[in-house]
């Protein structure tokens, strides 16, 4: 997992390497979808200027509940701590994919939204070929290495 980690970026911080080692043993092994979520949830709580388990929180994920959408919920449950057994973690089914951050104190929110094109790309790669672990692998590499601009869009509300 160490180079994996050092492969995303070229010196991720601990805070990532720890969390992506986290939502890896929450979900069972390190793919694309799942790196999307921690990088939403990273970003979500970098805008709100909110930290990890802040009981404020609160997390609204609107994505399809089937595999491999479904893997973004670990990875944002992993980083932000908001989970569907605490009640600060909320899934609505859409064909978008956007999670919505909100700090319920002040009111503050942002929406993350997953690129379509992305979506479309990483869809197509997993479904054309026989996804071996090793190519799962490097489709979440390839997440991870690409830039928020790239990935996602971001508003303010």
């Amino acid at each position: 997992m160490v180079v994996i980690l050092r492969m995303v970026a070229s010196k991720p911080s601990q805070e990532l390497s720890a969390l992506l080692r986290k939502a890896t043993d929450l979900h069972g092994h390190f793919g694309p979808f799942l790196t999307l979520g921690v990088r939403m949830g990273l970003l979500g709580l970098r805008e709100l200027k909110a930290k990890k388990g802040d009981t404020e929180l609160h997390v609204t994920a609107m994505l399809e509940y089937t595999l491999p959408f479904s893997c973004m919920l670990d990875g944002i449950q992993t980083t932000t701590r908001c989970t569907i057994g605490n009640q600060r973690l909320t899934w609505r089914e859409s064909k978008e994919f956007r999670i919505k951050f909100q700090l319920k104190n002040n009111g503050r929110e942002v929406e993350v939204r997953v690129n379509p094109a992305i979506v479309q790309e990483l869809q197509r790669k997993l479904e054309n070929t026989q996804p071996t672990d090793e190519i799962v692998r490097q489709l979440a590499l390839e997440v991870g290495s690409r830039s928020e601009k790239e990935l996602f869009s971001i508003s303010h509300r």
